[in-house]
């Protein structure tokens, strides 16, 4: 766990207000880095690159909650059932491809098997391996949120310009190659406060 001394007010207004100096403790990895940008370096949130992805993020992910809160189901639901393939999905591979944890993922199947959108089978190969399978139902709540997934990236698209969409897509995929490349947290101080500020007052 990190202790940062808070050098400016706070950034958010989810954040309560902060006595100058005070020391709060920040057990996320990626919200201490995110820290020691904003409060030590006084970059404003709107000037990194992290601040857009996941606003934008968020943005998305309401829109698409949005659309499923309207059949009665959750976002998180339709990307699972994007993710099953043809032959069915190792129940393994999910949690990797949707970034979610074994806990979550496996509340969220039997939530879908509960509503007959999906079925657990063994591999014919290998007995030991589960595989998740689209019911017939699965298979038409899948083409509604496939078709939901492609109007929104067109309506993007349509506005944004073929170009810089293409430009955007080509971007994002390379900072997911170099995020993987980013140095390890081991290389970072403990404490905000193992280097002088330059910019503290």
């Amino acid at each position: 766990m990190y202790n940062v001394t808070l050098r400016t007010a706070p950034i958010s207004e989810k954040i309560p207000p902060i006595q100058q100096g005070k020391k709060i403790p920040i057990k996320c990895y990626a919200c201490r880095i995110y820290a020691r940008i904003v409060y030590i370096v006084h970059v404003k949130p709107e000037d990194t690159i992290d601040f857009h992805v996941r606003f934008a993020w968020a943005g998305i992910a309401r829109q698409y909650g949005q659309l499923a809160a309207a059949r009665g189901s959750t976002m998180a639901m339709g990307q699972a059932l994007l993710n099953i393939g043809r032959e069915g999905t190792p129940s393994t591979q999910l949690g990797p491809r949707m970034g979610m944890e074994k806990t979550s993922l496996s509340r969220l199947l039997n939530n879908l098997e509960e509503q007959g959108m999906i079925e657990r089978r063994a591999d014919d190969k290998d007995r030991r391996v589960v595989r998740i399978h689209l019911t017939s139902d699965g298979k038409k709540e899948r083409d509604r949120a496939r078709n939901a997934v492609r109007k929104f990236n067109q309506w993007i698209s349509e506005r944004l310009g073929s170009e810089r969409t293409a430009r955007l897509l080509e971007d994002l995929q390379q900072l997911n190659v170099e995020i993987v490349r980013y140095p390890t947290r081991n290389d970072f101080p403990e404490t905000a406060d193992a280097q002088p500020d330059s910019n503290a007052a």
